[in-house]
């Protein structure tokens, strides 16, 4: 039996496509809907224009990375990305006719379904999977079961141990909730990766956490800006009407989401106020309902400028994977959001996230049974680390709160020791949800504290400029 925990874009596709393939699957989720996919607004990023190529994907996606991307996976992603919109169309998915522009790419090549390509793909895929009779149960994973550098089994919350198991497969998704201002349901607290980590899976590129620069809260409500509203003529401006953007980057509030949401949190902590001005979109109602069906249930028009910030958005590392998804474990699978395969590098190219969930997903029949690989763990530093077993545990609020103030958008070296030495006084060796918030965010600070340099989305005030000698990876096992 094949177990796959998580339902969200990558877990159901490679749900789907293990069922097809006459496999035996069954699909464990936290929480039905939960997760960032349902709520993804942009779209699948893939050449498939008389003007593009996956070529050009691949050189974007590479500049964007800011040096560590893993050139193959970026080849094998990019080249695999016309494949998977056809198959998601031979399925009966439909795509809006237009392809968008989103900051980074140099074509247009975002695929999508109005403003809510996440919603209409999961609702999608959730048919599909109930057509094949794929099972699936909600329930929480908390441990697993490792011998001899082989999965034999896991737990979960409801049914306790699970032990026909013939490969498990991740698919839990990242954990960009732990900050104070997300654009992540709560679901997203990192424990499949912390899950792993402490039997033994290794991580890497943890320090690079990407922070979406348009999150609107109206009310007690939050909403993702989608990239595409900037690609299609949306502006950021200041109290003033000033786009100061360009000041940061010649392509202004089409610069990739690293230098925007900088830009705007600069704009912000000098105490001025960001909007962002609407009223040049074309056929705005038809082009984004669900933008305007937010702005609309908080009295506002696309005319009106719409109060913004920056909030954590996507996690660039994870469980270290090759592009089968192979963790170190043999018959450990690792897909998502949940996973670090390379593509991304230090910075992701906006929309390549539904896209590697998408490939990971739906390619994983090929990979099933093969002569295990495992991933590559010799391009970078690796870092032992041991798991504190006592002390007190903080509330996934206050990792919320240290994680914001220390490890956000703007870090020091004082900031991350900060971080670091309160990490390191809390117990994350037990299986809890608090535990792996606390673990999570300690890697990511500790490798934020390691990597003295300005790359992609990490940036220290400290130390500003990129330094060649780091032009490689962070990794993190635990000790025996």
């Amino acid at each position: 039996m094949i177990y796959v925990i998580g339902d969200g874009i990558a877990g159901l596709s490679a749900a789907i496509a293990l069922r097809r393939s006459g496999r035996g699957v069954t699909v464990i989720t936290k929480e039905l809907h939960g997760g960032s996919s349902f709520i993804s607004k942009g779209g699948v990023a893939a050449a498939t224009s008389i003007d593009d190529s996956p070529q050009l994907h691949a050189e974007d996606t590479l500049r964007v990375g800011d040096g560590l991307c893993d050139v193959d996976a970026v080849r094998y992603f990019t080249s695999e990305a016309p494949v998977v919109i056809e198959k998601l169309t031979n399925m009966g998915f439909e795509f809006d006719s237009d392809l968008r522009l989103e900051g980074g790419h140099s074509r247009r090549r975002i695929h999508h379904k109005a403003d809510e390509t996440g919603r209409a793909l999961m609702e999608f895929l959730l048919r599909k999977a109930f057509e094949l009779g794929v099972n699936i149960v909600e329930d929480e994973l908390t441990a697993l079961q490792v011998r001899d550098g082989v999965v034999k089994g896991f737990v979960t919350r409801e049914r306790g141990l699970i032990s026909n198991v013939d490969y498990l497969v991740l698919a839990t998704g990242g954990y960009a909730y732990l900050w104070r201002y997300t654009s992540n349901p709560p679901t997203n607290t990192g424990d499949g990766i912390a899950i792993a980590f402490r039997a033994g899976a290794v991580v890497s590129d943890m320090e690079f956490v990407q922070f979406h620069p348009t999150i609107a809260t109206l009310g007690n409500e939050t909403m993702l800006l989608t990239e595409t509203l900037r690609g299609e003529g949306a502006r950021v401006v200041n109290e003033f009407g000033v786009r100061f953007t360009f000041k940061y980057h010649e392509r202004g509030e089409l610069a990739p989401r690293d230098v925007l949401s900088r830009a705007i949190y600069m704009e912000l902590m000098s105490g001025h106020r960001v909007y962002m001005d609407l009223g040049g979109i074309e056929d705005f109602e038809r082009k984004f309902p669900g933008v305007n069906d937010f702005l609309r249930r908080h009295g506002l028009g696309n005319k009106d400028w719409v109060p913004i910030h920056p909030g954590a958005h996507f996690t660039i590392g994870g469980l270290r994977v090759n592009v089968r998804g192979e963790t170190n474990i043999r018959s450990l699978y690792a897909i998502g959001e949940v996973a670090d395969t390379g593509l991304h590098g230090a910075n992701r190219l906006a929309s390549n996230s539904l896209l590697e969930a998408l490939i990971m997903g739906f390619n994983l029949p090929r990979y099933i049974g093969e002569p295990w690989d495992g991933p590559r763990l010799d391009d970078g530093l690796m870092v032992t680390v041991k798991l504190r077993d006592h002390g007190p545990m903080m509330s996934i609020g206050e990792v919320r709160r240290v994680n914001w103030e220390y490890v956000g958008i703007l870090r020091s070296g004082d900031g991350l020791r900060k971080a670091v030495d309160l990490y390191e006084q809390m117990n994350v060796a037990v299986n809890s949800r608090e535990s792996n918030a606390a673990l999570v965010s300690y890697l990511t600070a500790y490798a934020a504290l390691l990597r003295t340099e300005s790359r992609g989305a990490h940036y220290r005030v400290d130390y500003p400029s990129k330094d060649a000698n780091w032009r490689r990876r962070i990794y993190f096992k635990v000790s025996a």
